[in-house]
């Protein structure tokens, strides 16, 4: 999978995958891996068959289910996406991140308090899944329930504090609460903590951009650059900054440097999703009421789910879940709930 992963050449990790399974025919890893492939390269029906062959070969496969149901709730096939989810936490109730999928797909429903049970039926299967808190923390954040999220957050950074995304949401947070000091302390220990994080380095930068310090703002970005050179939204955000001062030759030399990487213009915007966007808006609607595959729906009668009807998830009901207790639970918060992002916390294996 090096190839999908670290290169983004689903072609040559397809010709792999090929081989391998002319070996292992019916290998649910490898399977799972050519479904991914052809997902990535837009094939959604050859991937529907090597997720099915995959959850045929091993119904316990946790990550074919969930990366099988992310596919169609990508393309708008909510119920579908629900019934494998829902199949997939029946077989792998402590799989995090199907729970973080379903909650996920409720929230674009609008069904949020559907996505906070799923989120806190997570947390309290699998208490140390951060992406979970994370995703809840944006929810909350989305809904307007700051406080919420920043405890969510809190909690997340403490268990990992080398979790990138997690300082990005702490950020956003206090932006939303007015406090832009803290916006830029956040980013900054996020950085220390994970300087991998190429999206922390685009996100401070901007932050300075707006502060005046344009500077700063250009170390940051060619850092991040220097981090990973293939970022394509960092060579975009230095752009804009060389365009607002005026400096061109800045720019025509960052354009030679993207030509040579990229074989495209620094200055030109991102391609445009209005199109993708009204295309996957359509495929939602048709997909809300269309008809479960029938491949899918014979994998959800062998395994005892009904798609037509809210059954309980992972041998347990939704009712039985409180998430504001969940949350009063969790230690540390309080007025000093903030400055819990500042503290040395102990590093934490994953």
């Amino acid at each position: 999978m090096i190839e999908i992963n670290v290169n983004n050449n689903a072609m040559r990790a397809k010709e792999a995958l090929r081989l391998g399974l002319w070996h292992c025919r019916n290998s649910p890893q490898l399977l799972l891996a050519m479904g991914l492939c052809e997902s990535r390269l837009g094939n959604e029906n050859a991937a529907r068959y090597m997720f099915e062959r995959s959850l045929t070969a091993d119904q316990k496969h946790a990550q074919a289910w969930q990366a099988f149901g992310v596919m169609e709730m990508q393309s708008g096939n909510f119920r579908t996406a629900k019934t494998l989810f829902e199949c997939g936490l029946k077989n792998s109730p402590t799989h995090g991140a199907l729970w973080q999928a379903y909650g996920t797909l409720e929230s674009w429903k609008g069904h949020i308090s559907e996505a906070r049970l799923l989120f806190a039926a997570g947390i309290q299967k699998c208490p140390q899944h951060v992406p979970l808190y994370q995703a809840w923390a944006c929810l909350e954040l989305r809904s307007g329930d700051v406080i919420t999220a920043k405890r969510l957050i809190g909690e997340a950074l403490t268990k990992d504090k080398r979790n990138g995304s997690g300082w990005l949401v702490a950020a956003k947070i206090e932006e939303k609460m007015g406090n832009a000091g803290l916006v830029g302390l956040i980013l900054r220990r996020g950085i220390e903590c994970a300087p991998g994080d190429v999206e922390l380095y685009r996100a401070l930068a901007e932050h300075e951009i707006n502060r005046g310090k344009i500077d700063s703002a250009r170390e940051l970005l060619e850092k991040g650059i220097e981090i990973n050179p293939l970022h394509a939204p960092l060579y975009h955000s230095l752009a804009e900054l060389e365009a607002r001062v005026f400096n061109i030759e800045g720019l025509a030399k960052l354009n030679k440097r993207t030509a040579e990487i990229f074989s495209s213009d620094a200055t030109a915007p991102p391609p445009s999703s209005s199109k993708r966007m009204q295309a996957w808006g359509s495929k939602i609607k048709q997909g809300r009421s269309a008809k479960i595959p029938d491949g899918i729906a014979a994998l959800a009668q062998k395994i005892g789910v009904d798609s037509d009807t809210n059954a309980s998830i992972a041998g347990g009901s939704l009712e039985d879940v409180d998430p504001e207790s969940l949350i009063n639970s969790m230690c540390g918060f309080g007025d000093e709930g903030g400055s819990l992002m500042f503290q040395d916390m102990p590093d934490v294996g994953r």
